[in-house]
């Protein structure tokens, strides 16, 4: 009986949560984006938890929009997108903590490398600013560019199909930022 509610449960997950917002944390996680005209569901969402020395601080709610539903790396890979990753922050942080929070997260959980990564990594984490609590980051994959948002404002596209591989490993590859985000952005919480 367990088993069956389990799976009823699961089934109206898959089909009906798509259909409304969520809140999170005080931040409210709308049931789908827009890109060029073509609206994309709500994949999943979560909270990136991090520590302080011992002490787990909540960063950001992110959250991930596709056409399709998208359960694995795999499944990622194969998308022909286009794809939308929204990162709202709760904390206030500055200008070089962001640079350093970027370049480390990217350092620790960036699974896909390519020759000229580097360079495309500098170049992304030179488009971002300080961050006020609440402030929004936003990432979209459309065809192979990389659009990058701070605080609504475009910052810049980074070019190729290599450079989406690299940075979407941050959340979803081998070694993501936190397993707990991958699950919840790929709709396994």
């Amino acid at each position: 009986m367990k088993k069956h509610i389990l799976s009823i449960g699961f089934f109206l997950m898959a089909f009906v949560s798509p259909l409304f917002s969520l809140t999170i944390e005080g931040v409210n996680v709308p049931a789908e984006a827009q890109i060029n005209g073509q609206s994309l569901q709500l994949n999943g969402a979560g909270v990136r938890t991090v520590k302080l020395f011992v002490i787990p601080v909540k960063a950001y709610v992110g959250a991930f929009y596709s056409p399709a539903p998208i359960a694995t790396w795999d499944a990622l890979l194969a998308s022909p997108g286009p794809l939308e990753l929204t990162f709202t922050f709760l904390q206030s942080v500055s200008k070089a903590q962001v640079i350093e929070s970027w370049q480390a997260q990217m350092q620790t959980s960036m699974t896909y490398k390519y020759a000229g990564l580097e360079n495309d990594r500098q170049k992304f984490v030179s488009m971002f600013g300080a961050i006020t609590k609440g402030d929004q980051q936003k990432l979209q994959f459309v065809g192979t560019n990389t659009l990058i948002y701070d605080s609504g404002n475009l910052k810049g596209t980074i070019e190729g199909r290599d450079f989406q591989k690299a940075l979407l490993s941050v959340w979803f590859g081998s070694n993501p930022v936190t397993p707990e985000l991958k699950n919840a952005l790929l709709g396994s919480n």
